[in-house]
């Protein structure tokens, strides 16, 4: 397994892998998804076997302000950023428990810092609240988040550097 930038033939394979992860968010379009390579190439990459199958993927880039990016909306023009947004991490179905979003977030980790982040935010959908405090995040209490992100979402951060 190795871990690369996002080309313009892992398309398919990611939005397989969005339909198996996502059954009560809802799907992106193709176009929503390259939005995000588009705005920050460096925090956006799949994770691939040896034969060049995408076993995950996983989307950031620089934000700004309380409310995350709106779902299903390309990205606008981000001209100033206060962190890093990790919009989607998935791993398909025959990949779970093989330890690729672990790696993902890792490398996204390594880019995070290099870049001078100072924190991650993300919101967890579908009750992956518990999965992602394994990897540091802490909910923002009282934040709020679009409807469209679904039922019991929560926005959450991990602190990279005071």
């Amino acid at each position: 397994m190795k871990i690369q930038k996002i080309d313009g033939t892992n398309w398919n394979n990611i939005l397989e892998i969005q339909g198996e992860a996502y059954q009560e968010v809802g799907l992106e379009d193709v176009e929503v998804l390259k939005s995000k390579v588009a705005a920050s190439p460096d925090t956006c990459f799949v994770s691939v076997s040896e034969k060049g199958v995408v076993l995950g993927y996983l989307l950031a880039h620089p934000w700004s302000g309380a409310q995350p990016p709106k779902l299903f909306e390309p990205l606008p023009c981000i001209e100033a950023s206060e962190y890093l947004y990790l919009h989607d991490m998935a791993v398909s179905a025959q990949s779970k428990g093989q330890g690729i979003g672990r790696s993902m977030f890792e490398a996204l980790f390594k880019v995070a810092l290099r870049m001078g982040a100072n924190k991650i935010r993300l919101v967890a959908v579908q009750g992956s609240g518990d999965f992602w405090a394994l990897f540091g995040f802490r909910e923002i209490p009282g934040a709020t988040v679009y409807s469209s992100y679904g039922k019991h979402a929560v926005l959450m951060e991990k602190v990279l550097k005071a």
